[in-house]
């Protein structure tokens, strides 16, 4: 449950663990010992292509209303699919964003459940490195609203 104390955390926890346990790693079979599918930073080593990176890339907030120190907060997250082709790419992104869109309103494991309102596609943009062989990757920009913080 995303909870005010650590609400960041919470956050990339929720949705780490949920499209962990929900979208298919494509290698998983071949994926070598301390590689991750999905991470919640840039990889600093070398990786098994396609990952998954998940960021914090912007909050805002609002008073909650008149003569209260709560605040409504919008956190825009980054989710950035690296893969090894187009297809895979296109893939793995549609999995996320539509498991993202159904599991809103799952009576207690959805994101509404855990205090995660209003999800929204920001923008979905392909940024693929030139050449053969490089990774190729979209990013998904993702808000949600997190209420009385």
């Amino acid at each position: 449950m995303v909870n005010s104390t650590n609400f960041i955390a919470d956050i990339i926890y929720f949705i780490k663990n949920d499209l962990n346990s929900n979208v298919a790693d494509p290698i998983s079979a071949t994926r070598k010992a301390g590689s991750s599918f999905i991470m919640t930073s840039y990889p600093q080593r070398a990786v098994d292509y396609p990952i998954i990176t998940i960021k914090l890339i912007n909050q805002s907030a609002k008073r909650a209303g008149m003569q209260t120190e709560a605040m409504d907060v919008i956190i825009t997250l980054e989710i950035r699919i690296w893969a090894r082709n187009q297809k895979e790419k296109d893939n793995i992104s549609n999995l996320v964003y539509k498991r993202l869109r159904d599991i809103q309103f799952t009576a207690t494991t959805g994101s509404v459940a855990n205090n995660l309102h209003h999800y929204k596609l920001n923008s979905d943009v392909e940024i693929d490195e030139p050449g053969d062989g490089n990774p190729k990757s979209r990013i998904l920009q993702v808000e949600y609203k997190f209420y009385n913080t």
